[in-house]
Formats: structure tokens, C-alpha cells, sequence
């Protein structure tokens, strides 16, 4: 469940700019062992120059995304959802995991919405995040149970984005998927909201190292609550969200 009423960033990686992991040395007369390589991926991001025209970077850390997944995360618990199987998964496994240790972010806004990268070492469930956005999934219903959206009705649909086109990198990755969602979340006054986003997540093979996950999430600005509804606007296209995570994907494979 990606989409939200309010403008903030969009969740795992909701689901990010540019944050550092900083090391800093403790006491001591002989130097600090920092972490391995391959508990540090903040050199596997992006650069500022890679992002899509329009977005620029912005300021966010491992710990302030980790802190506004939860919210979401904990309102997914109490919600029914329509399929049942439906429910998703990836995003509460994950998310406790993640820390500036074995995580970067780098996050960008545009007049369109907010972008988030994430690459961690901690392996997402991408099976789990396939299994809730297709076949049976394709359009789930879900009625919040708890919180100041409570009594919402959000149908969403999710769409499959075509392959990121990350050349060389391709056969660095050793599993992927990319999605668009169109959120409609009706209140309990009738007002509707719309929203459409963005996700891929992959999982790609690094040189010299353990592979990492990396996430790419563009949300787009929900449109107020109103009756009657009005329609949102993509905050990008399809192949601009495709090209974005094949940069994503390409800078990790490097």
C-alpha cells in the first residue's frame, strides 16, 4: 500500500537527497575499524547528475525513513485487505533491518512528487512484493482500521513497468520487479483521493561483494480529498521510471 493523502516521502524506500553513513572514530591511540565494504553501500547510489530532470536532491536519512515506514507499516497491520492473500509483507520484514550501517539513501523532489533510493544489504523479499501486486493482486482493496485514516477505502492497481534498460549491468541483476500503482482512497465522508506511483525493487550482483537490494520509489502528489474525485497526474511516465531504476540498478552493479 503506497499511496497517501498527505505529501511525504513515499514508503520503503517509501519505498530517498542524499544521505551519508558517517563513521565516526572512537577513543583511542590506534585507528577505528570502520565497517566491511560491503556494509557501507552509500558509494552504490546514484549520483546527484543521475537523477530524472526535474527532481532535485533532498535531505534524508536511514533513520528518518525508517521512521516514516513505520506509520504506514503499523496501519497495514490492522487493515483488511480484499484478496485476503493479498496483504503485503516485504516492507515490514524490512524495515526494522535497516540501519546507516548496512544502508544509504538518496532522496529528490520535483513539482510532480518525491523520489527515494535505497541499497542495503539486507536481501528484500521481492517473491513476497510479486505475489501482492499481480495475478489475483493486480487490484486489491484495502479498509483501514486504525489512525486518522480509518473507515478509508483505497483500491489500488498496480500496472508492471517494461524492464529498466541497464545495459551491461542487466545480467548483474538476479531478480526484479517494477510496478506503477494507482491509489484511489475514498474517506468515510465519500471525498476521494488519487494518487500514482512508482516501485522496483531488485536484487543485484556487486563485484567483490555480497549482492545488495536496491529500491527505487517515485510517489506522486495525492490529489485533495473531493467530491466529486479529480484525476492525478503521473509524476512521470512509465519509460523515465524504467530509465531512473536502470541507473539505480547500474550504479550498484559498478
Amino acid at each position: 500500500m503506497r499511496v497517501l493523502v498527505q505529501r511525504r516521502w513515499p514508503v520503503s524506500a517509501i519505498i530517498t537527497a542524499a544521505a551519508v553513513v558517517i563513521v565516526v572514530a572512537g577513543c583511542g591511540s590506534g585507528p577505528a575499524a570502520g565497517p566491511a565494504p560491503s556494509e557501507v553501500p552509500a558509494d552504490l547510489l546514484m549520483s546527484p547528475d543521475q537523477l530524472p530532470a526535474g527532481f532535485t536532491p533532498a535531505q534524508l536519512s536511514v533513520a528518518d525513513l525508517v521512521a516514516a515506514n513505520r506509520g504506514p507499516i503499523e496501519s497495514a497491520r490492522s487493515a483488511a485487505f480484499a484478496p485476503p492473500e493479498c496483504r503485503p509483507t516485504a516492507d515490514a520484514d524490512l524495515n526494522p533491518q535497516l540501519t546507516a550501517a548496512n544502508s544509504a539513501v538518496l532522496a529528490a523532489r520535483s513539482d510532480a512528487g518525491s523520489l527515494v533510493e535505497l541499497v542495503s544489504t539486507v536481501r528484500r523479499d521481492i517473491d513476497a512484493d510479486i505475489r501482492v501486486t499481480t495475478g489475483r493482486c493486480a487490484t486489491t482493496t484495502t479498509v483501514i482500521g486504525s489512525g486518522n485514516l480509518r473507515g478509508a477505502r483505497i483500491v489500488t492497481r498496480y500496472t508492471e513497468v517494461p524492464n529498466p534498460d541497464s545495459g551491461e549491468s542487466e545480467s548483474s541483476v538476479q531478480q526484479s520487479s517494477a510496478m506503477r500503482s494507482t491509489v484511489t482512497t475514498t474517506l468515510i465522508d465519500g471525498a476521494v483521493s488519487t494518487q500514482i506511483g512508482f516501485a522496483g525493487y531488485a536484487i543485484v550482483a556487486v563485484p567483490g561483494a555480497a549482492p545488495v537490494t536496491v529500491q527505487l520509489t517515485v510517489g506522486g502528489e495525492a490529489t485533495p480529498a473531493t467530491k466529486p474525485p479529480s484525476g492525478a497526474t503521473q509524476p512521470m511516465t512509465d519509460a523515465e521510471f524504467a530509465a531512473a531504476f536502470g541507473e539505480a540498478i547500474s550504479a550498484a552493479a559498478r
